[in-house]
C-alpha cells in the first residue's frame, strides 16, 4: 500500500484538478448563459446534490469507517456484507425520491415552476439512482484505502466529462434540458467504472483477526452510525445551497446566479479540507479502531497545518482581489464581490480548526456531528429568512458565515475536549504567522499601489508565491513539515502489512 504521504500527494493533485475542472464548468455556464439562466441552473444543481445526499443517507461514510475498521482488525470477509447493508436501503431510497420528484414537477402539482426549470428537474431526477450507486462505490473504495482510485474517479474523470459535455451544450444547444443532461449523464459513466473497480478491489484474503478485535458490524450497528451521518449529510447539502435558494426565492434568478458564483468561488478553497478528509479519514478510523490515538493525533496535526498553509492565503487573496476575480464569471458578477469580506474570515477560522469533522466521523461520533449540523442549519434558516429580505446578498452571506462558525466551534470543542485529539498552540503558531502575514502584507501593498486589475493580481502572485515558498522551506522544522513526513513514513510501516493486504 502506498504511504499516506505519497497517496496524499497524488490525491491532492487530483482533488485540485477536480476543483479547477468544476470551476471551469461553472465559468462555461455563467459566461454562456448569463446571470438569470445560471441562477436556474444553480438551483437544479442544489436540488440534485440534496437529493443525492438523501438517497445515500450517510451509507457512503458508513462504508469508509466500517470497511477500513474491519480490515484493520483482519475481518476481510465482512466487506461484502457491509456493501449489502449499505446498497439495498440506499437504492430503495433513491428510487422513492426519484418518484416523488417526478410527481412534484407535474404541472397540476407545481404550476408555479417555469417550463425550463420543470424540464431540467424532470431530466435530472432519474439520475439520482446512478448518483447513489456512484457515491456508495466511492465509499467502498475509500474504505479499501483506494484513495487515489477514488479521487481519480471523483475529481478527474467526472469533472472532465462534465466540462466536455457542458462545453458542447453551451456551444451548440444552450437550453436547460441539454445542460441538465450534460451534468448528469457523466454520473452514469463514472458509476459503471466505479462498480468494476470495487469488484476488483474486494479483499480475497482469509480472516485473521488481530488481538482484541472488536465485534463484527451488523446491519443495526451500521445504520445506527450511518443514519445519523445521513441526516448530517443532508443537512450539509442543504447548508451548502440554502443561501442560493433563499436568494432565488427573495431576490430572483439573476441575484441567485451572482450569489451562486460567489458560492462556487469560495468553495474552491474547501477542496483543501476535502483532500484532508479523503486522505486521512480511513487512516484515522484504523488508528482509533486499533487504539493508536497518538497516530490519530499526528495525522490530525499534519492535516491542520496543511489546511492553514493552503487555505489562509487563498481566502486572503480572494477577499482583497474579489472584484477582479469575480469578473471571470462574466458581465455583472463582480457586483457580488463585496460579500467575500464576510465569508472569507469565517472560512479561515474553519481551516484553523483542522479536520475536526473527519475525526468526529471516524471516531464514530456521527450523532454529535448531526447535532452540530442541525444547530448550524437552524441558525442558517433563521438568518436567511430574516436578513436576505433586508440586506440582500449581504444577508445571505452573513447567514452562511454564522452557520460555518457555529458548526466549526461545536465540532472543535467536541474533538479537543471529548475525543481528546488536539493540536497544541506551539505546533500551529509558525504556520499561522507565515500563512497570514505574507499574503496580507503582499495583498494590501499591491492593492494600494495598483488597485483592482489582472496585472495587480499577477504582480501579487509573482511577489508573494516565491517569498511564501521560501519561508515555508526555511522554517520547515518549526512548522513541522519535515518531522511530519518522517513520522508518516515510519508509522505507515505498521499499516502496510497483512491487515491491509
Amino acid at each position: 500500500m502506498p504511504s499516506l504521504a505519497k497517496s496524499g500527494a497524488i490525491s491532492s493533485v487530483f482533488v485540485i484538478y477536480g476543483a479547477a475542472a468544476a470551476f471551469v464548468a461553472t465559468l462555461i455556464v455563467t459566461n454562456g448563459l448569463g446571470k438569470s439562466a445560471s441562477g436556474e441552473f444553480f438551483q437544479v444543481m442544489a436540488l440534485f446534490a440534496i437529493g443525492t445526499s438523501l438517497s445515500v443517507f450517510g451509507a457512503d461514510t458508513g462504508l469508509v469507517r466500517t470497511v477500513s475498521a474491519q480490515r484493520a482488525m483482519g475481518r476481510f470477509s465482512a466487506v461484502r456484507q457491509l456493501v449489502r447493508f449499505a446498497a439495498i436501503p440506499s437504492l430503495c431510497l433513491s428510487i422513492g425520491i426519484t418518484v416523488v420528484a417526478l410527481i412534484y414537477t407535474l404541472p397540476g402539482v407545481s404550476p408555479q415552476l417555469s417550463d425550463n426549470y420543470r424540464v431540467a428537474f424532470n431530466v435530472s431526477a432519474p439520475f439520482l439512482i446512478a448518483a447513489a450507486v456512484m457515491t456508495l462505490s466511492f465509499g467502498v473504495l475509500r474504505g479499501l484505502h483506494k484513495v487515489v482510485t477514488f479521487t481519480a474517479l471523483q475529481n478527474v474523470l467526472l469533472p472532465t466529462l462534465r466540462i466536455a459535455a457542458v462545453l458542447l451544450v453551451v456551444a451548440f444547444a444552450g437550453n436547460m434540458l441539454s445542460l441538465a443532461l450534460a451534468w448528469t449523464i457523466p454520473v452514469v459513466v463514472v458509476a459503471l467504472v466505479a462498480i468494476v473497480l470495487v469488484k476488483r478491489g474486494m479483499p480475497k484474503a482469509s480472516d485473521e483477526l488481530v488481538a482484541d478485535a472488536g465485534p463484527a458490524e451488523t446491519a443495526k450497528s451500521f445504520w445506527g452510525f450511518s443514519a445519523a451521518r445521513g441526516v448530517s449529510a443532508v443537512v450539509e447539502a442543504i447548508l451548502e445551497w440554502i443561501d442560493v435558494l433563499a436568494v432565488a426565492l427573495f431576490l430572483g434568478a439573476a441575484s441567485s446566479g451572482m450569489y451562486g458564483a460567489v458560492n462556487r468561488m469560495v468553495r474552491m478553497g474547501v477542496m483543501v479540507d476535502h483532500i484532508g478528509r479523503v486522505v486521512t479519514g480511513p487512516s484515522i478510523s484504523a488508528a482509533i479502531a486499533t487504539g493508536k490515538l497518538d497516530r490519530a493525533r499526528s495525522i490530525f496535526v499534519g492535516n491542520t497545518r496543511a489546511l492553514i498553509a493552503v487555505g489562509w492565503p487563498f481566502y486572503i487573496t480572494l477577499a482583497f482581489f474579489g472584484p477582479t476575480l469575480m469578473e471571470v464569471f462574466g458581465h455583472g458578477f463582480a457586483q457580488a464581490a463585496g460579500v467575500l469580506w464576510v465569508i472569507c474570515p469565517a472560512m479561515m477560522l474553519q481551516m484553523a480548526a483542522g479536520g475536526v469533522q473527519s475525526v468526529l466521523l471516524m471516531s464514530g461520533k456521527s450523532r454529535w456531528q448531526l447535532y452540530n449540523k442541525l444547530s448550524s442549519l437552524a441558525v442558517s434558516v433563521a438568518l436567511n429568512l430574516w436578513l436576505v429580505p433586508l440586506w440582500g446578498l449581504l444577508g445571505a452571506v452573513t447567514a452562511w458565515a454564522a452557520a460555518v462558525l457555529v458548526d466549526t466551534l461545536l465540532a472543535a470543542f467536541q474533538v479537543m475536549r471529548l475525543v481528546g485529539i488536539r493540536a497544541k498552540p506551539e505546533e500551529m503558531i509558525a504556520v499561522m504567522v507565515i500563512s497570514a502575514g505574507v499574503p496580507l502584507i503582499g495583498a494590501f501593498g499591491v492593492a494600494q499601489l495598483m488597485g483592482q486589475s489582472w496585472p495587480a493580481i499577477f504582480t501579487y502572485a509573482a511577489i508573494v508565491l516565491p517569498i511564501y515558498g521560501l519561508l515555508m522551506y526555511r522554517f520547515r522544522e518549526a512548522i513541522g513539515i519535515e518531522n511530519l513526513f518522517k513520522s508518516r513514513k515510519k508509522n505507515n510501516r505498521s499499516y502496510s502489512g497483512k491487515h491491509f493486504a
